[in-house]
């Protein structure tokens, strides 16, 4: 039984854990045990193996796929990769928000 009960952004979050294992495993070529280690309570930094430039490039990779732009405050406070599925989600509400 997981520890988190299932919440309706579940779904979106597994989307965008996935995306985030492809840049992973393309852009910052980690290895395929390394990337199966990664769930959303890793811990960014090491669990992603980031370093500036590969932030900068994981970033960028993120704000093109989602046609989404992280403002410098997003990174304040980021600790775990659920962090960042957190904050990519809520800008792509944004997103959808503004359009309406």
């Amino acid at each position: 039984m997981p520890d988190h009960p299932m919440q309706p952004g579940d779904t979106v979050q597994a989307e965008i854990l996935d995306f985030l294992k492809d840049i992973a495993r393309e852009e910052l070529e980690l290895s395929e045990d390394q990337i199966e280690q990664v769930d959303l309570d890793t811990p960014l930094m090491e669990g992603l193996r980031l370093d500036s430039v590969t932030q900068v490039v994981l970033i960028t990779a993120i704000e093109d796929h989602y046609g989404i732009e992280f403002e410098l405050e997003d990174g304040e406070g980021l600790r775990t990769v659920r962090d960042l599925v957190e904050i990519i989600e809520h800008r792509i509400h944004q997103k959808r928000a503004s359009r309406h």
